[in-house]
């Protein structure tokens, strides 16, 4: 038997949260698309238990799942609101506190369980004509000929073809490397320790966040009262340590860290880490190529804006892409992925150059930086000018 070439209009690599999500926006279309993932599935959904993977969900991120009409499927599933933010320096002398009525807002965002948005994303896609999902290919190498519009992607007996091919497969990107994109890549000498703990005292609907020298410690709140996500920054060697450390006694030192401030930490889930790394491709398309989310950048999740920068970049790109298609043009212009590109990634550089500022000002010892970071948080406390304006950006307003 020969190669099977098949015709698409759009193929998407990666079926993760942006992924997913970029489907189905394109989907508003006629236009033919083929998504590739290997573990394709619906992901499943255990009320009983919490996944370890949470991501900080935007009000911004919120209206897209809407429009997608899948934000009530994850509420139905299970997300958890947020009122209230509160950060302090690590010796206590600097704070700042958010609330959503100042802000005129009901909460100031959700914290949702990874399996909660890919179960409901995957079963929309299930339900959806337009979107073919192909599991069972191994791509192998990307090819363009002169003249023709089309990208090829070669997989063992089949080639995959269409005018625009759209990277959303990670940090490791098949496709972005595939096209020979060069990235910029920091090591933030950090490692990122989650798990699922309940405390003593109810979380009250706050998340906290404790800056240390050695890195922040998060306390994001769950549907129940005294269960939170935690996520805990610091260097390799001290995640080592924490990762050894029995129940027991990671429950004392993630009291102790968190200097009680939901009481004793007294049940903790399973543990997971992973290296904290800045990446940013230094292009985001070529002709007939775009890449969204990890696999165009990653920041520093101490503000949990990552899978909301993601999805932003899924909104603009779709939304460009489907101006071209109301024009009845069959191929995206690269004027138009460039628009995506100049737009996206101007923002995502400022988000990840003031990740990489605020680790390094929360990590510094120096007295003079000391003070004046507490300085600085408390005086923010004060305005309501400036805490409103860091608010809209933190919403996606």
């Amino acid at each position: 038997m020969g190669v099977v070439k098949e015709q698409y209009n759009i193929i998407i690599v990666g079926g993760g949260i942006v992924g997913l999500t970029l489907a189905l926006l394109l989907a508003q279309s006629d236009k033919r698309i083929a998504l590739i993932e290997k573990r394709a599935k619906i992901e499943s959904f255990n009320r009983a238990q919490y996944d370890v993977r949470v991501s900080a969900v935007t009000p911004a991120s919120v209206k897209l799942f809407e429009q997608l009409s899948v934000w009530k499927d994850m509420v139905a599933l299970r997300v958890s609101p947020f009122t209230h933010m509160h950060v302090w320096d690590g010796d206590g002398r600097g704070k700042i506190e958010f609330d959503a009525a100042s802000a005129g807002v009901n909460q100031l965002g959700y914290i949702v369980e990874n399996n909660v948005m890919l179960q409901a994303l995957w079963q929309r896609v299930a339900s959806t004509a337009q979107i073919e999902v192909l599991s069972d290919i191994e791509l192998e190498y990307l090819e363009r000929h002169e003249n023709n519009p089309n990208i090829e992607l070669h997989g063992g007996d089949r080639i995959l073809t269409a005018p625009l091919v759209i990277g959303a497969d990670g940090a490791q990107s098949w496709l972005r490397q595939a096209a020979h994109i060069a990235m910029t890549e920091r090591d933030y000498q950090h490692h990122a320790l989650v798990c699922t703990v309940k405390t003593e005292k109810a979380h009250d609907k706050t998340a906290r966040q404790r800056f240390m020298t050695e890195g922040p410690l998060a306390f994001l709140p769950l549907d129940a009262a005294h269960y939170s996500s935690i996520v805990w920054s610091s260097a390799p060697t001290h995640i080592d340590a924490l990762m050894q450390l029995s129940d027991e006694g990671f429950a004392l030192a993630l009291t102790d860290a968190f200097q009680s401030q939901l009481g004793a930490v007294i049940e903790v889930g399973p543990r997971a880490r992973f290296p904290l790394i800045m990446r940013h491709a230094q292009h985001y398309v070529q002709a007939g190529l775009a890449l969204v989310g990890d696999a165009a950048h990653t920041v520093h999740p101490l503000a949990g804006q990552g899978l909301n920068l993601g999805l932003a970049d899924a909104a603009l790109l779709a939304e460009l892409v489907l101006e071209e298609y109301a024009h009845k043009n069959e191929y995206v212009k690269y004027s138009t992925l460039r628009r995506y590109e100049r737009a996206r990634k101007t923002e995502n550089a400022t988000m990840l150059a003031a990740m990489d500022g605020f680790k390094h000002l929360f990590g510094n010892d120096i007295p003079v930086i000391k003070w004046l970071r507490h300085r600085g948080l408390n005086l923010t406390d004060r305005s309501s000018f400036i805490k409103s304006l860091i608010l809209q950006k933190a919403m996606g307003v």
